[in-house]
């Protein structure tokens, strides 16, 4: 797992939509794993956590900013809907 694997989620997963359909598709984190495994983009909660940040500070605008943000908020509630618990964000 790597930094370098959440930032690569991050850039396809705001892009992707087949990807992100595979996931919303999921049923518990056994399966949201799975598809990043296969889709070789496992990362660890801190690790996205790390991207994230990385990838906000090089936002020029305040548009591009809010569309990351939007991006964080569905990958938090999807991880939250398969734990079937909270996740800190």
């Amino acid at each position: 797992m790597t930094i370098g694997n959440a930032l690569t989620f991050i850039k396809r997963g705001m892009t992707d939509e087949v990807l992100r359909k595979s996931l919303n598709m999921s049923e518990d984190m056994g399966g949201l794993e799975q598809i990043l495994k296969r889709e070789n983009l496992m990362f660890s909660f801190h690790e996205f956590d790390e991207a994230f940040n990385h990838r906000l500070v090089q936002c020029q605008e305040e548009q591009e900013a809010d569309h990351l943000k939007e991006f964080k908020l569905w990958w938090i509630l999807l991880v939250q809907m398969n734990q079937g618990k909270r996740v800190k964000a």
